[in-house]
């Protein structure tokens, strides 16, 4: 017998078996796509088990109902497809237990549940007790026979689905969370309509015709569990589940009742030339029916979708003619909120010199201080997955488990419904939360896939304006520094052109004052002058001149023009102090600046050029003196001068503004000034480190705003240097 079983003789092609062999594919396939949502968890593999015994159960049905021998269709049945039949109660209380979370309670009911079918089944493969000899004829094909012994197993069924259901239930009742109770009182309404497919029971124990319409119940009841469990993962099972019920409607309630008119119109035409018009009539109906009906049927599910692939376009392409970051953002901003209807469209993007996420157009600053930070977990978590975030999916989805409460967090603070990360090149530069819709409706798959498109044209548009912006800021920025710059190099040109006209003046003032001295040196000691009186004015004559000769000598020297050769020797550094001090000390009392000297060792020998080291320390005062007069009238310079072993160390300490600490370490570099235009060059540190290098010593900076600064020179001293130069030979 069961070698006829692959006889094609035995068959013939049945209308009313399309629909429930369309159904038993579409259950295998939904059964397919839960499993392999997460092939690990236990709801997953259950439900999918309970699909797989639906699925066989109306596949070798459908068979069955095409069969012509009636022995066939017995053997088929009764080996096959109540295999099927079996299986579906105890796949079903699996499933409730592992979606109900009570395996750890029942784990022993699942295989006593399996293995009271299983021997049940046993007992009908082997006797004639449960599935009597026969099948009866409907219109719909060869049904089975039940015997009043089949009882036993429709009290086994109903027993095991009103335990699944209580399980079911009772998970409803006990959950808290809103959106899992609701998903929860979902599956246990649909449990209870899907023991409607029991009234195919009634055509096997007795003899009325009742169409056995069970299928549409299970295949609803797999549709919506299927639905509760993937719609936060595999959303476009919705459009599947829409068509696949689509053409089992059709089939149903057009195409079966067709076919039967048609067979009506055969079998009472004896024309052959007749029958071939009908057939090429039926042929070309079913051809305008995949053509026009069913691309309509299609486009019902599928227009909302056409519409956002062609927004998606519109907004690639308006995006490449957009310039500027503002106008990027809002229309980012406007396409979301006019496209799904969004009550709230936050875009937040990173500002890398602050450290925050900047909110576009928004007033309240506090806001983006107080809830997005750059080291928040959640916005890490988006960064490694980049993947949109839907506030329902923290509740199910278990990639949610590590970062789930501060996903929570996130969305309540934010009073976002989703998240939408701008990831560029592996960094996070901003994200988009989105509200509730102003239609109250869920966001749906179509719409996810439109966001993602959305999502990952738009991080590469906002990378590359900010690219550009920076680039253009930094353009900008160095323009501005080239300006200054140049600003500052005609102001050196000049200062270079007073020094040397300086130098000139002093050597032209020079031979006057030599010949004045001469001359009152004469005349003091000449022997004529008798009155005191004029010996006392020739005296003052001869000190003025004295004191001019050193202010030009001087003079000299700060202009850049020494009048000696820059040679090494040995020099004393608190002679250096004293000559600069002498120097400017009219100049700083006028300033009301007073200087504070603390020479703790006269002996502060070193080897160097004297010229170059009053040029550095006259410059350390000049800076001193110009940093405190930026915050108050006047104050005190303090300088030390010790020995440290091997080292002499000066240090010139001021109570000025001090140094921010963003800019100390540009300090020394040339032509860096915090002076206004025609005040400062920026060179003055930059000249003092080189000399100070080339003596072979080390200028340091300690400041903090609003605290002053301090300089410290460290230099070797002359014995040091000595006693090197000596092992070096």
């Amino acid at each position: 017998m069961f070698n006829q079983l692959f006889s094609l003789s035995n068959y013939y092609l049945n209308p009313f078996a399309m629909p429930v062999f369309l159904v038993s594919i579409t259950i295998f396939f939904i059964g397919s796509v839960v499993l392999f949502q997460n092939r690990r968890s236990l709801i997953n593999i259950s439900f999918f088990l309970k699909c797989f015994s639906a699925g066989f159960w109306l596949f070798t049905a459908s068979i069955v109902y095409c069969c012509l021998n009636e022995a066939v269709a017995h053997t088929l049945y009764k080996y096959f497809t109540f295999l099927g039949v079996v299986s579906i109660g105890p796949s079903l209380y699996f499933f409730s237990v592992c979606w109900s979370n009570v395996a750890k309670r029942q784990k022993y009911m699942i295989p006593l549940v399996y293995i009271a079918f299983y021997v049940l089944y046993g007992v009908t493969v082997t006797t004639d007790v449960f599935i009597l000899p026969g099948m009866r004829k409907y219109f719909w094909g060869l049904y089975p026979i039940y015997g009043q012994a089949m009882g036993v197993f429709v009290i086994m069924f109903t027993t095991t689905y009103l335990l699944s259901f209580m399980n079911t239930f009772n998970a409803y009742h006990r959950e808290t969370i809103p959106i899992k109770k609701r998903q929860k009182g979902i599956i246990a309404f649909v449990l209870a309509l899907g023991y409607l497919g029991s009234i195919d029971f009634i055509s096997k124990f007795f003899d009325y015709t009742v169409f056995p319409v069970g299928y549409l119940a299970i295949f609803v009841y797999i549709s919506l569990v299927a639905y509760s469990i993937v719609r936060y993962r595999a959303f476009d099972i919705e459009t599947v589940i829409h068509k696949t019920a689509l053409w089992v409607l059709s089939f149903s309630f057009v195409v079966i009742p067709v076919f039967f008119l048609y067979d009506w119109l055969l079998s009472h035409i004896e024309l052959k030339i007749i029958k071939f018009a009908l057939w090429t009539a039926t042929f070309l109906i079913f051809a305008l029916y995949l053509r026009v009906v069913q691309p309509k049927i299609d486009h019902i599910f599928q227009r909302r979708r056409a519409d956002l692939e062609i927004i998606s376009r519109m907004f690639i392409e308006e995006l490449v003619h957009l310039k500027g970051l503002n106008n990027l953002l809002r229309l980012i901003k406007d396409t979301i909120a006019d496209v799904l209807y969004s009550q709230q469209v936050d875009i937040f993007i990173y500002n890398q010199e602050r450290k925050i996420f900047d909110l576009f157009n928004q007033i309240s600053e506090a806001k983006q201080r107080a809830f997005l930070k750059d080291d928040d977990r959640f916005l890490e978590w988006l960064t490694k997955n980049n993947r949109i975030a839907y506030k329902e999916f923290i509740y199910l989805d278990p990639q949610y488990a590590k970062i789930r409460q501060a996903a929570k967090k996130y969305f309540a603070l934010n009073d976002a419904v989703l998240v939408i990360p701008l990831i560029a090149d592996g960094k996070l530069l901003g994200v988009i939360n989105l509200g509730k819709k102003a239609n109250l409706k869920r966001y749906t798959a179509m719409e996810f896939n439109f966001l993602n498109t959305l999502k990952n044209e738009s991080a590469i548009a906002i990378s590359n304006s900010l690219l550009y912006e920076n680039m253009e800021d930094q353009v900008r920025q160095r323009s501005k520094e080239l300006l200054e710059m140049q600003k500052q190099l005609v102001q050196a040109e000049k200062l270079a052109t007073v020094g040397t006209l300086a130098g000139g003046v002093a050597h032209e003032i020079n031979n006057p004052l030599a010949a004045i001295l001469t001359n009152v040196q004469m005349l003091l000691h000449s022997a004529e002058i008798a009155d005191p009186s004029d010996k006392e004015s020739l005296e003052l004559i001869e000190e003025a001149t004295q004191r001019c000769r050193v202010i030009v000598k001087k003079l000299m020297v700060y202009a850049r023009k020494p009048l000696h050769s820059s040679e090494i020797s040995r020099i004393n550094l608190s002679a250096v102090v004293n000559n600069v001090i002498s120097f400017l000390e009219y100049q700083l009392t006028q300033e009301n600046i007073a200087v504070v000297i603390d020479i703790q060792d006269l002996g502060c020998v070193i080897k160097g050029n004297q010229n170059e080291l009053e040029q550095v320390v006259t410059n350390m005062i000049l800076n001193a003196k110009d940093a405190i007069k930026k915050v108050k009238r006047g104050g005190t310079i303090e300088m030390s001068l010790v020995t440290k072993g091997r080292w002499v160390c000066l240090e010139i300490k001021d109570e000025g503004e001090g140094i921010p600490q963003e800019i100390k370490s540009k300090i020394f570099d040339p032509f860096f000034t915090t002076k206004d235009v025609g005040k400062g060059l920026g060179l003055g540190l930059s000249i003092c480190q080189s000399i100070i290098e080339r003596h072979d010593g080390v200028i340091t900076v300690d400041s903090e705003p609003n605290k002053g600064a301090v300089f410290t020179i460290n230099l070797i001293r002359a014995e040091a240097t000595d006693k090197i130069t000596k092992n070096k030979s």
